[in-house]
């Protein structure tokens, strides 16, 4: 759990002693690839922080999926509304490998706040991640051509096409996978032509 100590010392200011306590309410969690973290109509009550492993968070809708968000090694999962509202959740979190998940569960997670104002640090940190996240992605949907929006999932995920199947990253982006074969060709000659210059 390296990274995730980096992170809650280095990033956030945790101090070891507090990390440590943080660290003993974690509940290892591990996945086979398909099973589920969470499924529609659960209530989530839990953040994780994936170790290992790739996972996919999607919404069903008239039969067909739709995929809302990738989680990759060293980064956060949640369905954080449903966390926050303590509501069923509206989507599936679903593992696309077998994975390896720390998670801390609401209660404890409450009963940290409370013996500590400190551990609100970690609260920002996990909220601005989630939503900030968020927010690009809706700003990318409304805004972006799929072109633009490819290169914006390469930026967030830069090894996506090697773990997660292209129909699954083609419905992430909104479009078909015949659409994405043509959009990943046409990025292709381009940086043949730029490299030619």
């Amino acid at each position: 759990m390296k990274s995730f100590k980096n992170i809650l010392i280095d990033k956030i200011g945790l101090d070891e002693e507090l990390y440590f306590a943080l660290e003993k309410t974690l509940i290892r969690i591990k996945l086979k690839k398909k099973d589920f973290l969470i499924k529609e109509g659960e209530t989530c009550s839990f953040i994780g922080f994936i170790k290992a492993g790739v996972l996919r968070s999607y919404i069903l809708k008239d039969g067909n999926e739709f995929n809302i968000d990738f989680y990759l090694p060293d980064s956060l999962v949640s369905s954080y509304t449903s966390f926050l509202t303590q509501t069923p959740s509206v989507g599936n979190i679903q593992a696309l490998s077998e994975s390896e998940i720390y998670i801390i569960n609401l209660s404890d997670y409450n009963k940290l706040l409370k013996l500590n104002t400190e551990y609100y640090k970690f609260g920002k940190y996990v909220s601005d991640v989630l939503f900030i996240r968020k927010c690009k992605r809706e700003a990318s949907l409304l805004m972006d051509s799929a072109n633009d929006r490819y290169k914006f999932l390469l930026t967030l995920f830069p090894q996506i096409e090697q773990l997660v199947p292209q129909y699954h990253i083609a419905s992430y982006l909104g479009i078909k996978p015949e659409s994405l074969s043509r959009i990943k060709h046409l990025t292709y000659i381009n940086e043949k032509v730029l490299l030619k210059k």
